[in-house]
């Protein structure tokens, strides 16, 4: 009988609502769609979604009405006084927090305060922190321009981030593995190790072989710092293992800046699997130059300049490289030139 006059407070088509998060795990709206969730029982007059990494830069990944003035003059500058950024992360006491309650140690820097009063024209913000690693985070921001977020509605944030946690998590391991299924099989069956970093370098998936191989490729356990920052696609290393650099597929906020290593035991020199490639698409001698120092990091006046042709040159050289190889861009050149070894 207590039970029956129990007031609901959850909206019509909350259930529908995160039955549809639940269907976009693994895919590049999966936030956007948790945002969806949220916002009938949060109301907010817009949104931003960022990623947060440590002592970087805070990517601002996507926003539904921030405007343009707004968002330059936080990437260009402001965003070293914001204190979400400053703050470290701080697991289960700081998933949902609001600007008031980051504000609770100190009033907020007058030219940030001023920046959020009359440039973004807010008084509150509300924070869900998803965290990625030990060292990055992804922030969906609740913004409202007149009225702050109450007591209620923080506790009731709290509560809903048990489930989006979980499923965030779920997300994460999903999105991972779609991109290491698409990184193997760029290895035409040959055994690969993968690891894919961040931009700040932490780690995001490591395959179990990878530190083995390391020790024989590099005579130590983990990707070298300067190989990890290079422009170069094709390395070789010790031992006839060489190390791949593939662009990054999908624009998941998870993938954002992220780089991806492939380590795979090659048998022939990286001349001779050029001369392979060239042989079985009827490349020309220049092709074969242009692919060799686009894959050493070359972009196209540094490859001019080392062949002694017009940029121009280099240009219509590609497109011919492409039509032969049957793709369309350069992004897609080394996993064409790993397919057909």
């Amino acid at each position: 009988m207590g039970y029956q006059g129990r007031a609901h407070d959850l909206p019509a088509g909350f259930g529908r609502d995160m039955a549809r998060v639940l269907s976009r795990i693994g895919r590049d709206d999966f936030y956007e769609s948790m945002i969806d969730a949220v916002a009938p029982l949060i109301p907010c007059d817009f949104w931003i979604m960022a990623r947060y990494e440590t002592e970087a830069k805070p990517r601002i990944l996507s926003e539904s009405g921030m405007a343009p003035r707004a968002k330059s003059a936080y990437t260009d500058k402001l965003w070293e006084l914001d204190p979400l950024a400053r703050a470290p992360f701080a697991g289960e006491a700081h998933r949902a927090i609001s600007l008031r309650t980051l504000c609770a140690d100190g009033p907020l820097d007058r030219t940030y305060a001023r920046y959020l009063d009359v440039d973004l024209g807010i008084v509150d913000e509300l924070a869900l922190l998803l965290p990625l690693n030990e060292r990055s985070f992804i922030a969906l921001c609740l913004d409202r321009h007149r009225e702050n977020f109450h007591e209620g509605e923080l506790r009731l944030a709290s509560e809903m981030l048990d489930i989006l946690l979980e499923m965030h998590r779920q997300h994460v391991t999903r999105t991972v593995e779609l991109q290491v299924a698409r990184t193997s099989g760029l290895s035409g069956g040959a055994p690969a190790e993968i690891l894919i970093l961040t931009a700040s370098g932490a780690c995001l998936f490591q395959s179990e072989g990878w530190t083995q191989a390391a020790r024989h490729a590099f005579d130590r356990d983990q990707l070298p710092a300067h190989l990890a920052s290079t422009e170069r696609r094709v390395i070789p290393a010790n031992g006839g293992w060489c190390l791949f650099r593939p662009a990054c597929e999908g624009t998941d906020a998870l993938l954002h800046d992220v780089e991806v290593f492939v380590l795979r035991k090659e048998a022939p020199d990286f001349g001779s699997r050029l001369d392979r490639l060239a042989r079985l698409y009827g490349l020309t001698e220049r092709q074969k130059q242009i692919v060799r120092l686009s894959f050493e990091g070359h972009h196209n006046a540094s490859i001019a300049r080392q062949l002694n042709i017009t940029v121009g040159g280099v240009k219509n050289h590609k497109l011919r490289i492409y039509d032969k190889l049957d793709i369309t861009s350069e992004r897609e050149l080394l996993p064409a030139f790993l397919m057909g070894l």
